[in-house]
């Protein structure tokens, strides 16, 4: 039992007595970012301190809008990430297409001129068409993805 409320003691002492600081940098697009140590020169800075709640599961109104804050940051963030890689994803899709045509377009150059030549050429047609419409789906796919990102992004900024 001296242990469990030594335990209990000694946790809350130790929750409740630490405060800590962090520097909100904003630069001069207006891009916020969290950071333990003292902003650059020629970013705006402000230090906050943030002191634990006085009761084990209650929130200071400080503390909450710091953590409203620091989570929209976050967000933000992660989305400009996901951007990122839906981009490329796009691109990459985008010469992939270009890469598998040019490379039936190098066989289609090489049918004879006979009846053998002119299907292999139309079966060439037709292949290049099939890869056309698949690349165009993921593109679109990717793409739609794209739209509501930038949406959501936009709704939180």
């Amino acid at each position: 039992m001296f242990y469990k409320t030594f335990f209990v003691w000694a946790f809350l002492s130790v929750s409740t007595s630490y405060a800590a600081e962090v520097y909100v940098c904003t630069d001069a697009a207006g891009k916020k970012s969290f950071q333990q140590m003292a902003c650059d020169e020629g970013v705006e800075a402000e230090l906050r301190k943030l002191e634990p709640a006085a009761l084990v599961g209650s929130v200071s109104p400080v503390s909450d809008r710091f953590y409203e804050e620091t989570r929209d940051f976050n967000t933000q963030e992660q989305l400009k990430r996901d951007l990122r890689r839906t981009e490329n994803k796009i691109n990459q899709y985008q010469q992939n297409m270009q890469r598998e045509l040019a490379a039936l377009q190098g066989k289609k150059r090489s049918a004879n001129n006979n009846l053998a030549g002119a299907q292999w050429e139309t079966s060439i047609s037709n292949e290049m068409q099939a890869v056309t419409t698949k690349y165009n789906s993921l593109i679109s796919t990717e793409q739609s993805r794209l739209d509501a990102q930038l949406s959501q992004l936009q709704s939180l900024k």
